[in-house]
């Protein structure tokens, strides 16, 4: 019979009782801070506290009814000890585990293990368990297994602990990866005394002993817990902080600082100057024609896009410099230290280069450009909100120009501003107030000389100025955005005028209406065509589309598409000012295009420069021999005409017969012109 003393029920009262306060403490943190590993450090314990209980049941089974053959009780409290020890073992080790790795362990692999766990231990029970009489050797042997096991676990547990302690810098690691290494030793150190014990018969004088020292390890493991919380819970705060931070002064797209840092930067930068003398240059890039990207391809090829231009324009700069996306496709430079004006222009015109270089986005090869203001301090303003205000008036200033270029800001540039902004409001009230109004030039026959149509051209009847043409205006409604409403009023207005005219001239009259880069690019454009030519009544073929070859090259596969749909309605397409773009003749046999109007640029100078005359010629033979109609535009003298008429052109169109006319006007011409074609 086993001895059994009041220093053992001390001893297991002890650790019973501890393990079961560290369970429901531990339980108590996990419900505040929500971390698996406190689960299983909660359920450790738990099964520590039964561990302990089933063995002291099974100790005061054996000592009341001894070599008692076949007690259910004994069994079952075996059973129980062997399945919570090694439980114990798992839930001790997922813990350090998901500490170590900053992840939780596989559910499915957690389970997996504690299953092979408790088969194991029902395992050893079976084997260690004598039926027939109540064996030391057999007892000892099972509780032997089970503390090896472990030892060896948590011994490899304290391993990987203490190596983790490197990137805290609490002493959280280093009281756990202790604690464990000792409670490994303990239980190691109990494996051989109960191997002792079972060799040689009789219970070693200190085993009592390793009992207290196991329930002051329990209670050291479970200060170390503890302190990895609390520390766990600090870093957790620091990085969440950081990431606010970095969050608040950084764009979430690409990384890059945002406005509120870039103000920031440029500020510090102007004090340091003030010290130096040194210049600084600040730069406001905008991407070109971002919203064509958008509105054909979707905004997640538009984001990959800016993605991929912040980090070229990052590249072209020094380690030093900010490179900040203000919102949009609107990015800033700060560029301390500068020399020279001419070191500003250098690293501006670098940007250009680079952005321009195709990119991949979705397996699509995409161009973009951009266009760059350049402001410098102090001669161009002597605080960060001036400086800024500037390279985007600059900036500006480089798209009025043409795009993909960069501009130097001037005081003058100011004044621009001012009349553009003063231009778009006035713009804004001539749409509400009927303002607009269209004139028509006509489209000669070149053979017959009659009139076979009309081009739409949008005039503004300003109230004060008087009456202005596109190039006072359209740029202005291209930036705006009013080039929308306007278009379709064109559209609307030039249907109704010729609807008007086939009921009194007749039916074979064609009317051009020309189509802005933001008109092409929207979603609906032939729903809204088709939507007019049913509201006015018109047959399709008696309208005519044009788009410029520059517009119709920004997106060709897109561009394709599109003309496709509407060449399906039944409408004509034109590809205005040809020659004056890419030129790619790749593309132009698969654009479905009927007509190519020749740029009144070569046309002008058929006569005096032979390069254009031969550029003329060539392309009417490549037209037709493509079935494509030719419009000749600007034709002001009788001897380009006949030049034109020589190399059989189709449609003339310019000053020569008449000036763009208003309705009225156009509608007397037209019948007058042929009335003399009879």
């Amino acid at each position: 019979m086993p001895a059994f003393d009041f220093m053992t029920v001390v001893t297991f009262a002890a650790q019973i009782i501890s393990a079961s306060v560290v369970a429901l403490l531990l339980f108590g943190f996990q419900r505040q801070y929500r971390k698996s590993y406190l689960k299983h450090w909660t359920a450790g314990w738990t099964a520590l506290a039964v561990y302990h209980l089933a063995s002291f049941a099974g100790l005061v089974l054996s000592s009341q009814y001894g070599a008692s053959a076949v007690d259910p009780r004994r069994i079952t409290a075996a059973v129980l000890a062997a399945v919570a020890g090694y439980a114990q073992i798992g839930w001790f080790l997922f813990a350090p585990y998901e500490l170590v790795r900053r992840r939780p362990i596989r559910m499915i692999a957690a389970r997996r293990i504690l299953a092979g766990l408790v088969v194991f231990s029902l395992i050893t029970t079976v084997l260690f368990l004598d039926r027939s009489s109540f064996s030391i050797t057999r007892n000892v042997a099972r509780v032997g297994v089970h503390a090896f096991l472990g030892g060896i676990g948590f011994l490899i547990a304290s391993i990987a602990l203490w190596r983790a302690r490197k990137r805290s810098t609490g002493i959280g690691f280093t009281v756990l990866s202790t604690a464990y290494f000792f409670y490994a030793l303990e239980q190691l150190q109990y494996a051989f005394l109960t191997v002792s014990w079972a060799v040689a018969g009789e219970i070693p004088r200190y085993l009592n002993a390793l009992g207290y020292a196991d329930f002051l390890l329990q209670s050291v493991l479970a200060v170390g817990v503890i302190a990895c919380l609390l520390e766990d819970e600090r870093e957790a705060a620091e990085l969440a902080g950081a990431e606010i931070e970095h969050l608040a002064y950084h764009d979430a797209l690409t990384g890059l600082p945002n406005r509120p840092l870039f103000i920031d930067r440029l500020i510090v930068s102007i004090a340091q100057s003030q010290r130096s003398g040194h210049k600084i240059a600040v730069m406001f890039v905008d991407l070109d024609r971002l919203k064509d990207v958008n509105d054909s391809l979707g905004h997640s090829v538009g984001d990959q896009l800016i993605k991929i231009a912040a980090e070229r324009v990052r590249r072209c700069v020094r380690e030093g410099d900010t490179v900040a996306r203000f919102g949009g496709d609107e990015f800033t430079l700060l560029v301390p230290k500068i020399d020279s004006i001419e070191d500003a222009a250098k690293i501006a015109n670098k940007i250009l280069e680079t952005v321009k270089i195709p990119m991949i986005v979705n397996d699509r090869e995409l161009v973009a450009t951009a266009s760059i203001g350049v402001s410098i301090y102090p001669n161009d303003g002597l605080d960060a909100e001036t400086l800024v205000r500037n390279a985007d008036t600059a900036m500006y200033r480089a798209k009025d120009s043409g795009r993909d270029n960069y501009h130097l800001y001037a005081p003058a540039m100011n004044a621009r501003a001012l009349e553009r902004l003063a231009l778009e409001n006035m713009l804004r009230k001539a749409i509400s107030n009927d303002e607009l109004v269209l004139h028509y030039q006509p489209l000669i026959d070149t053979n017959s000389r009659s009139m076979i149509g009309t081009e739409a051209l949008v005039r503004w009847n300003h109230p004060e100025l008087g009456l202005l043409s596109p190039a006072h205006f359209i740029s202005v409604a291209e930036i705006s955005g009013l080039i929308i409403p306007i278009g379709d009023w064109i559209i609307d207005t030039a249907m109704r005028q010729l609807k008007a005219w086939h009921r009194r001239v007749g039916p074979e009259l064609r009317m051009s209406i020309n189509l802005s880069a933001r008109q092409f690019q929207q979603q609906d454009l032939v729903e809204q065509i088709r939507a007019a030519l049913n509201r006015h009544g018109l047959p399709a073929p008696s309208i005519e589309l044009e788009i410029t070859e520059s517009n119709a090259m920004q997106n060709a596969e897109n561009t394709i598409r599109t003309l496709r749909e509407l060449k399906n309605l039944g409408v004509r397409i034109a590809m205005d000012d040809f020659g004056t773009g890419y030129s790619s003749l790749n593309y132009l046999k698969r654009f479905p295009i009927d007509t190519l109007k020749l740029d009144q640029s070569f046309v002008q100078g058929v006569l005096t420069d032979s390069s254009d005359a031969a550029i003329v010629s060539a392309v009417i033979s490549m037209a037709h021999s493509l079935d494509l109609e030719v419009v000749a535009e600007g034709v002001e003298t009788e001897e380009q005409l006949a030049f034109l008429h020589k190399q059989r052109c189709d449609r003339i169109q310019g000053f020569y017969f008449s000036a763009p006319l208003a309705s009225e006007d156009m509608e007397r011409f037209l019948v007058a012109r042929n009335a003399a074609a009879m």
